[in-house]
């Protein structure tokens, strides 16, 4: 299943309503953070990988994303608004929701991409390429569009960017299935330890 919008905005939404955090602007705030955090996770990262696979070859590689929690995705969007003097009653309720959509959705995640030099085999890769001000302009330009605005909203989408990216590339792993063809005598089959790979999220 690919990374929705939809699906992440509902996921917020659920997470607030079960802590009774709401508003009039909730619903437009958790638009915005899902349209800008589907778009760019999608079009920035990218997965890097290593794999025991048997070569020499060429193969592709399939997986999910793991290792994703929302009490330390929040945690580092707490420590952001800290030190940008941001606080209020609910923000540690508003920064458990948006990291409950967040890192749930980032479950359905499909990594799609290729091994280089090897066949059949296991890996693990993490995801890179994630920048916290670049998000932090999708963000802005998300709010833009539904009328949020204001000093304390960019110090806002600033910790969620921070939070969103860091946790993701700090613990965030791919666990992968790499399918292909080795080749036959005399060159291989050969185990490879550390066959290089690259993918993508879908």
């Amino acid at each position: 299943m690919p990374l929705l919008p939809p699906a992440m905005q509902g996921l917020i939404q659920a997470k607030a309503a079960s802590v009774a955090l709401a508003g009039s602007k909730f619903m437009d705030l958790a638009g915005a953070i899902a349209n800008a955090s589907c778009q760019y996770i999608l079009m920035s990262s990218f997965v890097n990988s290593t794999n025991i696979a048997l070569g020499p070859g060429a193969g592709t590689q399939t997986g999910t994303i793991q290792g994703l929690t929302p009490s330390g995705m929040s945690a580092l969007m707490l420590a952001k608004a800290a030190s940008q003097g941001l606080a209020g009653r609910d923000i540690r309720k508003l920064f458990d929701a948006v990291s409950f959509g967040v890192c749930n959705a980032m479950k359905t995640v499909m990594v799609q991409g290729t091994v280089i030099g090897a066949g059949p085999g296991t890996g693990t890769g993490k995801i890179v390429g994630l920048v916290p001000t670049a998000l932090e302009a999708f963000l802005y330009a998300q709010g833009l569009a539904k009328m949020l605005s204001g000093t304390k909203y960019t110090a806002l989408i600033s910790a969620i960017a921070f939070g969103v990216c860091n946790h993701i590339m700090t613990v965030g792993t791919a666990q992968l299935t790499d399918i292909g063809a080795a080749a036959g005598p005399p060159a291989g089959p050969v185990t490879i330890p550390a066959a290089p790979g690259i993918g993508r999220l879908m």
